[in-house]
């Protein structure tokens, strides 16, 4: 193929690149990317053993790809690019019908599924308090039929059965898979943008917590309901189709509750303390899933006006940050204890100075199958 003005198109291209070097060097740095909801990479600063190892460049690296002009349009376009070739069934995100963005299925370490059921089983074994395991079942494997035509198979039957059976007797198993997709409408139970399950699939866990318990639980009618629409979660972020529709998350209130929050985490010095189970100025970020007791922290503990005295721990992953308002309905202290954060003592140690009534473990499978953290149980 020959050009008919090769020195235009020369010309065009070196004009392309300059600005594109101009560009780089002259727009301002960005530290955040709100859609991909990350930290950007910083500058890398060069030292005699980076240089010598090599991560210095693998550093450059990083921070010339994060900084790129028009980088979060070009991951967009890369995006859309890879639908129309047909390589929507593999990578992180599934893109369903409707606007859903699946996680993809789980990828199990059998070995590590084992450990930590190991784990709990033998903690549990150790405690007076009864225990209660909840695994959460991915989007993919309920909200089976927003899926496209092609897409690798949701091993969470597989995978909860074997959890369940490794519980044994000493763990109290609260099964969510098969009272999700018996819902009248299972949609409505995960956010399509986001790996979560939704308040209402929150509600739907405690209502079978509270079924397992053969206890009666608070009903949906007494529950004011505020919505927040904008919200763009976790799948969103990790997809670059970013011209799918946003979420409405959806905070659950009941007018009769109080409860105040505070907020622990190993490098703050004083706690956080509110009013309320909501944290309402995260509905102004881009990042909104916060607003549910502030993101990750080691522990959070809970003191409400509940009619029992009764105190709960909860050793979780985020899926348990939905949920604890309606725990907060059953119990007047709830601690929250993240595995992932909480360093400085074991949970075993912890019990021994804050005794609780009643343990509960809330997990999502993919968090079960692959986090270690666990075992930091003992």
């Amino acid at each position: 193929m020959q050009f008919r003005h090769p020195r235009a198109v020369a010309l065009l291209l070196a004009g392309a690149l300059a600005a594109g070097q101009a560009a780089f060097w002259l727009l301002p740095r960005e530290t955040l990317s709100e859609k991909e909801k990350r930290v950007l990479a910083a500058a890398p600063q060069p030292t005699a053993a980076s240089l010598a190892d090599g991560s210095l460049f693998a550093d450059i690296d990083r921070y010339l790809a994060d900084h790129f002009p028009g980088r979060e349009a070009l991951v967009g376009l890369n995006a859309y690019q890879r639908q129309a070739e047909g390589q929507n069934a593999v990578g992180e995100i599934v893109r369903g019908a409707d606007g859903w963005l699946f996680p993809a299925p789980v990828s199990a370490d059998r070995q590590i599924l084992w450990d930590n059921m190991q784990a709990i089983t033998a903690f549990a074994a150790q405690q007076d308090a009864p225990v209660y395991l909840m695994a959460v079942p991915s989007a993919g494997a309920v909200v089976s039929d927003k899926l496209p035509r092609l897409h690798l198979p949701y091993p969470d039957d597989t995978l909860l059965e074997e959890a369940r059976r490794l519980a044994g007797d000493s763990v109290q198993w609260v099964d969510l898979l098969e009272a999700f997709r018996e819902a009248d409408r299972p949609e409505t139970l995960y956010y399509r943008t986001d790996h979560h399950w939704t308040t209402a699939g929150a509600y739907r866990a405690y209502a079978r917590l509270m079924e397992e318990k053969q206890a009666s639980s608070v009903p949906q009618e007494a529950f004011a309901v505020e919505r927040a629409p904008g919200f763009y979660g976790t799948s969103y972020a990790k997809s670059g189709l970013w011209l799918t529709a946003p979420d409405t998350l959806e905070l659950w209130t009941d007018p009769a509750l109080q409860a105040t929050v505070t907020v622990y985490d190993a490098n703050r010095e004083e706690p956080v303390t509110q009013q309320g189970l909501y944290f309402r100025a995260y509905l102004e970020q881009a990042d909104k899933y916060p607003v549910f007791l502030s993101g990750n922290h080691a522990r959070v503990h809970i003191q409400t006006n509940a009619d029992s005295d009764r105190r709960l721990l909860v050793v979780k992953d985020s899926y348990a940050h939905a949920l604890a308002p309606f725990l907060a309905e059953e119990y007047r202290t709830i601690d929250l204890i993240d595995l992932r954060y909480f360093k400085r003592q074991t949970i075993s140690d912890w019990l021994a100075e804050n005794p609780a009534d009643e343990i509960l473990f809330v997990y999502g499978l993919s968090s079960l199958t692959g986090d270690t953290a666990l075992q930091w149980l003992a």
